[in-house]
């Protein structure tokens, strides 16, 4: 299930003697386990009733044992085991399976995984058949939108649809940083009203999307300085070159997919239902594609090409090298 299905069960009062949570989206993750702990303990009595391991510090057995611990003046107590597959071959790892076919009603047991239970071995088998699975991935497009406007209005604040948007497509935070740049964004706005995307701009911190965006803006206004000085900032913030090429070339790919569906007619939804663009994306593609010919974004995906391939076979600096792309493309 996703961590949407887990709230509304918990809300609900439903809560699984066994969970087993996965994902990139630690934060999330770290949340749920916390809204559990509200959720299931007494307060003031947190301590006697949470328990939290990493696995490799454990047998099986020694799971097992603190799993049937009774919770002290409470209903229920919680166990968290940050999970290692690497159990399936030790000692006691049999009572640990028993133990998951019959769990302990009185405890709450969490393991905690980076990715999926594989679907091989005992102890995986056993766990994908008692444990409720939750996973916490990243969040994307409108469910983003949606948590960061929840944040903020949480925070006593709003903020505008298109600087929302913003946010969301040009995010590589994981949410815990997001919530820096938030937090960040809502100190420097104190007293302003509804947040605007030009704050959005000046405050938040610059992805390399984001900086992909401004480049690929001066490039189609012919603005070769412009475009030369985002493309040294990246470089001096420590962007590698070739996840800026990379980042480019995918951008370039975006525009000629959106020019060509343009021309076919197609509108922003069937046109996000084909690529699975953000519409934000969209929107920006197409004001920057308008700027270029077909043949003229082709050719640039052709110089940006040959740019990667001189920067991982050639002894000439990353910087001269992109510096002459711009140049080649404005001119």
């Amino acid at each position: 299930m996703d961590q949407q299905t887990f709230n509304r069960q918990l809300d609900n009062g439903e809560l699984s003697s066994v969970y087993y949570f996965y994902g990139e989206e630690k934060l999330l993750l770290e949340r749920s386990i916390k809204a559990i702990k509200q959720k299931v303990l007494p307060v003031g009595l947190e301590d006697f009733n949470f328990e939290r391991y990493a696995s490799d510090k454990l047998s099986p057995k020694q799971i097992v044992e603190l799993a049937m611990n009774l919770p002290f003046m409470a209903e229920k107590r919680i166990l968290v085991i940050d999970y290692v597959a690497n159990k399936e071959n030790q000692e006691g790892v049999k009572g640990l399976i028993d133990y998951l076919a019959q769990p302990n009603p009185q405890c709450c047991l969490i393991f905690c995984g980076e990715k999926a239970l594989a679907k091989t071995g005992a102890l995986n088998k056993a766990l994908q058949a008692a444990a409720e699975v939750v996973e916490f991935a990243s969040l994307k497009g409108k469910v983003l939108e949606g948590w960061i406007r929840d944040y903020l209005e949480q925070n006593g604040r709003t903020i505008q649809k298109d600087a929302v948007e913003y946010l969301s497509a040009i995010n590589s935070f994981d949410l815990e940083i997001m919530e820096k740049e938030l937090d960040k964004l809502l100190l420097y706005t104190t007293g302003q009203g509804e947040i605007t995307k030009q704050q959005v701009l000046d405050i938040v911190t610059k992805t390399v999307e984001a900086n992909i965006f401004d480049l690929s803006d001066a490039l189609g206004n012919r603005h070769a300085r412009e475009a030369i000085q985002v493309l040294r900032d990246m470089l001096v913030l420590g962007e590698p070159a070739l996840k800026i090429t990379a980042t480019l070339v995918k951008h370039i790919q975006n525009l000629i997919l959106v020019k060509d569906y343009r021309t076919r007619g197609w509108n922003d939804t069937q046109i996000k239902e084909k690529t699975k663009l953000h519409p934000y994306v969209i929107k920006k593609s197409t004001t920057q594609a308008n700027r270029f010919t077909m043949v003229q974004l082709i050719t640039a995906l052709e110089l940006l090409l040959a740019a990667e391939v001189e920067l991982k076979s050639s002894g000439r600096s990353a910087q001269e090298i992109l510096e002459q792309f711009i140049l080649d493309v404005c001119y």
